[in-house]
């Protein structure tokens, strides 16, 4: 009786581990597909965004399970991602090339507070397997200082400074700039922010853009390195839902890549998508929503 209740303890400890926590969707075939499967679908692409929410567990899980998964049928490949900024490349390639440590690494590279949790798997993958991992983004600093200040605050900046910011950057107004906007209204109203301390949406959105145009250029900066590698690029999900943001501007300076977009969908109490859903991405990560908070990532 007892090896029986140690069993059956044992069980109900493994169920979270093996219960469907998400569904993939194949927007195009408005369908259901396994994690395998779409990795093998990526194969044929030459850009992947995997658009995440920074606070996802199960999204995170899935960034690591996809790269091992598509690596092991794409050798030629490079790891992107945001959550590092162009100054701290050097510390990337060193710690990958194992002639720092991981203490020096972490403090010199500005790593995100979760970076030990959720984004470490991702760079052991690459030192293991000797890939190149680009930090994409924009340094944080620059970017404050436009959604403060604009554009012109990038004139006081060195030539050496300048060279971790795009050399090209392009501020629409399109569809884009209207997700963004009612976003952040959306997220000010949420946090019940006074009129008197609400920020200048526009230089804010420029902000954003810059960010976009850094890390579309880091992107194709290595892609073009002979012969050219597919590269993965993981982003807060608002960085190329819908094919917008830094998958828009990649598409404007290389027509001829193809991009896919992986977009996460929360649902209500049980998994459902509409035809809008299918527009966000090429694939499409069904998430249960248990929380209220429509935060932008």
């Amino acid at each position: 009786m007892k090896r029986i209740i140690i069993v059956a303890v044992l069980v109900l400890l493994l169920l979270p581990v093996f219960c469907q926590e998400y569904k993939i969707i194949d927007s195009k075939l408005n369908k259901t597909i396994k994690l395998r499967e779409m990795a093998e679908k990526l194969g044929s692409y030459d850009v992947i965004f995997f658009g995440e929410y920074h606070d996802n567990k199960i999204l995170h899980s899935l960034e690591i399970e996809l790269l091992k998964l598509f690596y092991s049928n794409n050798k030629n490949l490079v790891i992107s991602m945001e959550m590092f900024e162009r100054d701290v490349q050097m510390m990337i390639d060193k710690y990958l090339n194992e002639d720092i440590s991981e203490e020096e690494f972490l403090a010199e590279s500005r790593p995100w507070p979760n970076y030990q949790s959720d984004y470490k798997p991702l760079l052991e993958f690459a030192k293991k397997n000797k890939l190149n991992v680009i930090a994409a983004n924009i340094p944080r600093r620059y970017a404050s200082m436009i959604s403060k200040q604009g554009m012109n605050a990038l004139d006081s900046l060195s030539q050496e400074e300048k060279k971790f910011i795009a050399k090209k950057h392009k501020v629409f107004n399109d569809e884009y700039k209207e997700r963004f906007t009612q976003t952040m209204k959306n997220n000010m109203a949420h946090r019940k922010m006074p009129m008197s301390k609400q920020m200048n949406l526009d230089l804010i959105y420029a902000a954003q853009c810059i960010k976009d145009d850094t890390m579309a250029e880091s992107i194709l900066k290595y892609q073009r390195i002979p012969p050219r590698r597919k590269v993965i690029h993981y982003n807060g999900d608002f960085h190329s839902r819908g094919h917008l943001g830094t998958a828009q501007k990649i598409k404007l300076l290389e027509p001829m890549l193809k991009i896919a977009v992986i977009a996460p969908v929360m649902c209500e109490g049980e998994y459902n998508w509409d035809e809008e859903d299918l527009k966000e991405g090429d694939f499409l990560i069904l998430l249960i929503d248990e929380t209220d908070d429509n935060t932008m990532n």
